[in-house]
C-alpha cells in the first residue's frame, strides 16, 4: 500500500527481542513461515539484560538476516555471522552505540557485513545522510568502508530477500 503513495518499499519483518536464546531459531523460522520477509535478534547490548547466548544463537540460525546491537561480539560469532550471511549492525542508538568500535574492528577482521541501523524510536531518532557517516566514521571506518555500509551491504541485504508481490 505504501508504495502507491510514496517512494518507499515497505518490507515486513520483525526483530526477536528478549526472547530466550534456545528459542531464537525456532521463532526465526516461524517469522519466515508467517511472512516476514526479514529477521532481526536483538543482540547481547550492553545496555539492557540479554540473555547470553542469544548472540550466538541468531549468528547460527538460518532464518536471522541481521543481529542488531551485538555489544561485545566475540570473533567467534563475528565468523559464524560472515559464513552464514548474518549481517551486524552498527547502531546509531544511545547506548547500543557505545561497542560500535569493537563490532566494526571485528567485522573488517572477519569479514562480515555490517549495516547501519537508527534504531529509531521517535522521529529525532531518524538519520540524517551526514549523521549515518558520522557515526559510522565514528566506528572506525573510512570512507570506502562508510560507502560500503551505507549503499552496497543494505542493497545486497534487500536483494537477497524473498519480498512479496506488489500489489
Amino acid at each position: 500500500m505504501a508504495e502507491r503513495h510514496w517512494d518507499i518499499v515497505a518490507i515486513p519483518g520483525v526483530e526477536l527481542t528478549h526472547v530466550p536464546a534456545q528459542a531464537i531459531r525456532g521463532l526465526a523460522r516461524q517469522a519466515k513461515e508467517l511472512g516476514a520477509c526479514i529477521v532481526v535478534v536483538h543482540g547481547e547490548t550492553i545496555t539492557e539484560p540479554v540473555e547470553k547466548g542469544t548472540n550466538l544463537a541468531a549468528v547460527q540460525s538460518p532464518d536471522v538476516d541481521i543481529l542488531a546491537h551485538p555489544g561485545l561480539l566475540t570473533a567467534e560469532e563475528a565468523k559464524l555471522a560472515a559464513a552464514n550471511r548474518v549481517y551486524v549492525e552498527i547502531s546509531a542508538r544511545k547506548g547500543h552505540c557505545l561497542t560500535n568500535g569493537h563490532v566494526a574492528q571485528l567485522a573488517l577482521a572477519t569479514g562480515v557485513k555490517l549495516i547501519l541501523n537508527s534504531d529509531a524510536h521517535d522521529i529525532p531518532d531518524l538519520l540524517t545522510p551526514g549523521f549515518a557517516a558520522a557515526v559510522l566514521n565514528g566506528s572506525g571506518l573510512n570512507e570506502a568502508e562508510v560507502q560500503q555500509v551505507l549503499s552496497t551491504n543494505p542493497q545486497t541485504l534487500v536483494n537477497g530477500l524473498s519480498l512479496p508481490s506488489p500489489r
